[in-house]
């Protein structure tokens, strides 16, 4: 699981937040589905950075119980911001050129002779 770090982050604030059902309420905030917050929460998927940021004023609430998790968050949401665009799918780069190697015109298409 790479984003470890992340998942703690937000289980933290969705226990804070939300103590009863942490991942339905999650789920309620986002508008996404259980299935997704939960795996938000364990670290299986990166929440988006728009779901942060919805955590950030709710969190601000409770000042008092979590400053050094505001912080936290907004540490991150800065890291989120500057880091390079996730790149999806199978991407072989092609380290002359620095672009991926896909076939973007598809499956060529068979030559009869």
């Amino acid at each position: 699981m790479p984003h470890t770090d992340d998942a703690r982050l937000l289980d933290r604030a969705a226990r804070l937040l939300f103590a009863g059902m942490p991942t339905a309420l999650l789920a309620g905030m986002a508008r996404a589905p259980k299935a997704t917050a939960k795996s938000w929460r364990q670290g299986r998927r990166r929440a988006p950075i728009r779901v942060v940021r919805q955590l950030l004023p709710l969190l601000q609430a409770h000042a008092a119980e979590c400053n050094s998790l505001h912080r936290d968050i907004e540490n991150w949401i800065f890291v989120r911001e500057v880091e390079p665009r996730h790149r999806g799918g199978f991407c072989a780069i092609d380290p002359l050129t620095g672009l991926d190697k896909r076939n973007r015109r598809g499956r060529p298409s068979r030559t009869r002779l």
